[in-house]
């Protein structure tokens, strides 16, 4: 019995010996060479802002950062494999609303939004609802009347089950109308249908249709942001209208949770000291990304909301 005693207070008295190390181990972060995973293809949007975070973060942290494309299943395969590599703070991943939000609200992919810890955010898009110039709605309240008077008769183009359609479906949810349905291989034709008469209405990016809101033959009804966006100032938001609809496809950056936190608050500051930095600002814009930056707890914030928006309509697909 002694000797189990003695055992036991050995085995207990070591246990300050292992774990020192290990917070140390932390404590150290960064140590080695880091990989950001993009899980879309190279050469993407998505993929030009990971290198370009990549190479500016990479200086803040002393470490080399490998960007790795790991591509399929929706981007979920890169999600999985960031997922799956060990929770050190060495595997970082470009995350976006496709990969994050959608892909596992419309499919069993082995992972939710909240298996990630975030970083934070790096990018965002601005969804607008554009239409005709000559239709007679000015605003989300002119278009709910008359849809609600006559369900079904506008339509809207947009491609399935992506967030441009989600949105304006859960607006049309939101507002108690029917609108109708036509689907499209991509934004631009949505633009050009609604430019030609053969839409009533496109959801799509501010930018897709900034060119035309210029020249006069196009009206945004609504943007889905938190805020106005400074590139439309005078269009309205969809909550300043009595709608509290938030559509921005997002670009950030997450960890697997169980990363140990010092490794997770430096990378925070790393990319937050990075996302302020004019220099990088104005690579991004160079690139055609606009730095539209969120800290982790906010991100974390974007990711329970879209969460909670779309898995309505996605999660009854499955």
């Amino acid at each position: 019995m002694k000797r189990h005693r003695r055992t036991l207070i050995a085995a207990l008295a070591a246990l300050p010996l292992v774990a020192v190390p290990l917070a140390a181990h932390a404590a150290d972060y960064p140590s080695k060479p880091i990989t950001f995973v993009v899980p879309w293809p190279a050469g993407g949007t998505t993929d030009i802002v990971g290198r370009l975070l990549a190479d500016a973060m990479s200086a803040r942290l002393g470490q080399p950062i490998a960007v790795v494309n790991r591509v399929g299943a929706g981007g979920s395969l890169g999600s999985k494999a960031a997922l799956d590599a060990p929770k050190d703070g060495y595997t970082v991943l470009v995350t976006t609303s496709g990969n994050h939000i959608l892909t596992p609200l419309a499919k069993d992919v082995g992972y939710k939004a909240d298996d990630f810890v975030a970083i934070g955010q790096i990018a965002s898009r601005t969804l607008a609802l554009g239409v005709k110039s000559d239709k007679p709605w000015k605003n989300l309240k002119d278009l709910q009347k008359d849809a609600a008077a006559n369900p079904g008769k506008f339509t809207f183009g947009a491609v399935p089950n992506v967030m441009p359609f989600l949105t304006l479906d859960q607006w049309a949810r939101m507002a108690g109308v029917q609108l109708t349905h036509v689907p499209q291989k991509g934004g631009a034709p949505g633009v050009t249908g609604t430019l030609g008469g053969h839409l009533d209405m496109v959801p799509e990016s501010l930018s897709s249709m900034q060119s035309h809101l210029k020249a006069g033959t196009m009206r945004a009804l609504a943007v889905f942001n938190e805020e106005r966006d400074p590139a439309a100032p005078d269009v309205p938001t969809a909550k300043e209208q009595g709608f509290a609809v938030f559509g921005n496809p997002f670009t950030g950056l997450a960890v697997a949770k169980g990363t140990p936190q010092a490794a997770v608050d430096k990378l925070r500051a790393a990319m937050g000291a990075t996302a302020t930095d004019p220099a990088f600002k104005d690579k991004a814009v160079k690139a055609g990304s606009n730095v539209t930056y969120l800290d982790g707890p906010a991100f974390a914030a974007v990711w329970a909301r879209d969460w909670a928006a779309y898995a309505p309509v996605l999660q009854k697909k499955k």
